[in-house]
């Protein structure tokens, strides 16, 4: 009776993480990526100071804002990494800076620009992973401290570590990939495209990218808003997809994603063909993409793409290691949810082969690309609820329960939510982006 009485104790602490994560990360800053404007302006921002920061004992940028303090960061206008201060509050911005070279073929100009935007997400990536393995291991120790005062993040340690370094190593993991991709900035007269990304302990709680193609969120429209604004901005390969997953709730989504050039004709008529063929392609690319994300077949579809392509679906996964615990974590995670999903009519259609018709496909054109996304949401089912005779010890009903039960979702054939503006809240329950320790890891 005791046990089962803990057991209530834990499971309502567990449900009541989302409201303490729930807060959109915009009420931290505000995202340009995710708007119509690419930069901010400051606003009474007062002024900005290089400090030595308590924590780390390095530089940083302090303001009474993080959007001053990013700004400033940016202001750079330089490839690099810089700590960022604002109220109680601290983060990282990184920034990769890529050149494109000049060229009088506009089709071969706009590829080099294209190639230069995902060259400067990937090296923006890379430098916020060494800017924080850098650090030393006391800075190290306190930022992981200060990370572990959130409950979700202090649970997943559990499950990724078994020693204090361990656990400073992964907490910083989870800092350098729970970042937002904030803006993209190109100066012509220097032929060089600027992507910026920020991370605090807020964004990584918000929303995480814990293996290769793979983003855990606190909604699906947060997971969305986020890799849709990517995808918009050319921050990806020619083709790929992701799996977003709303770890405490079972919810997942499936997006496959393709860019494609508009070749340049002088006449209208044919300058539009050439644009519907551009999207043609895109959306065929898109639908394999997201084919090999639901059968598990990687290979099949990127065979078809030349060489540069498939180097640079290589290079977006560059940094992950299918051994390490966020992985191997990240896999009970996904493997749970496909199965709560095993019974959903369109995701077996798409391991046909075949399109859903509720998948639902975004388009995205401007003047010499267009990128696509097709997204598909399965219904998932709950969970059998644990017999009552079989209750354990709150801790140890924890471990056993890496996943909480799934919320209530439309049939599989309503259509799958997709544009979700900036300021619309989310209407599916926010829920803690990091799991409670599976069995295998956590014993």
């Amino acid at each position: 009776m005791r046990y089962r009485f803990f057991l209530v104790i834990f499971s309502i602490f567990l449900w009541a993480l989302p409201a303490l994560a729930s807060k959109p990360i915009s009420d931290e800053f505000a995202i340009p990526l995710q708007a119509a404007s690419q930069r901010p302006t400051a606003r009474s921002s007062g002024r900005v100071r290089t400090i030595k920061d308590e924590l780390t004992r390095e530089p940083a940028f302090r303001a009474k804002t993080a959007q001053a303090a990013i700004i400033t960061a940016i202001n750079q206008d330089t490839a690099g990494c810089w700590m960022i201060r604002f109220g109680s509050g601290f983060g990282w911005v990184t920034a990769g800076n890529v050149r494109y070279p000049a060229s009088e073929n506009p089709v071969a100009l706009h590829r080099s620009q294209q190639e230069a935007r995902f060259k400067a997400f990937t090296d923006a990536r890379t430098r916020l992973s060494s800017c924080l393995q850098t650090l030393s291991p006391e800075a190290r120790r306190r930022v992981a401290e200060h990370l572990e005062q959130d409950d979700a993040i202090r649970l997943a340690l559990i499950n990724l570590a078994t020693n204090d370094t361990e656990k400073w190593e992964q907490a910083l993991r989870i800092l350098a990939r729970g970042f937002v991709a904030y803006s993209v900035e190109e100066d012509t007269t220097k032929r060089s495209i600027q992507v910026n990304l920020v991370t605090t302990p807020k964004t990584a709680t918000q929303l995480t990218r814990p293996a290769a193609n793979a983003i855990e969120a606190t909604s699906i429209q947060e997971g969305l808003r986020q890799l849709l604004a990517e995808i918009q901005a050319g921050l990806i390969p020619p083709a790929g997809n992701q799996l977003i997953v709303v770890n405490a709730s079972g919810e997942l989504t499936l997006v496959g994603y393709a860019i494609n050039l508009i070749g340049i004709h002088p006449d209208p008529a044919a300058q539009d063909k050439l644009r519907i063929d551009a999207e043609k392609i895109a959306t065929a690319r898109a639908t394999e993409a997201l084919v090999g994300l639901a059968t598990g077949d990687e290979t099949r579809w990127q065979s078809s793409l030349d060489e540069i392509s498939q180097d640079e679906i290589r290079a977006a996964t560059h940094g992950y290691d299918n051994n390490e615990p966020s992985a191997r974590r990240f896999t009970q995670i996904r493997d749970l949810a496909m199965a709560s999903a095993k019974d959903d009519p369109g995701l077996q259609i798409l391991r046909e082969g075949n399109l859903p018709s509720s998948a639902a496909i975004k388009r995205f054109s401007g003047n010499h690309v267009v990128s696509v996304a097709v997204v598909y949401t399965p219904t998932t089912k709950k969970p059998a609820p644990l017999p009552p005779q079989k209750a354990k010890p709150a801790i140890e009903a924890a471990v056993d329960s890496p996943s909480l039960p799934a919320s209530e979702q439309s049939p599989g054939n309503s259509p799958a939510p997709l544009v979700l503006p900036a300021a619309e809240s989310s209407s599916l329950p926010a829920t803690p982006a990091v799991a409670p320790p599976s069995p295998a890891e956590a014993r």
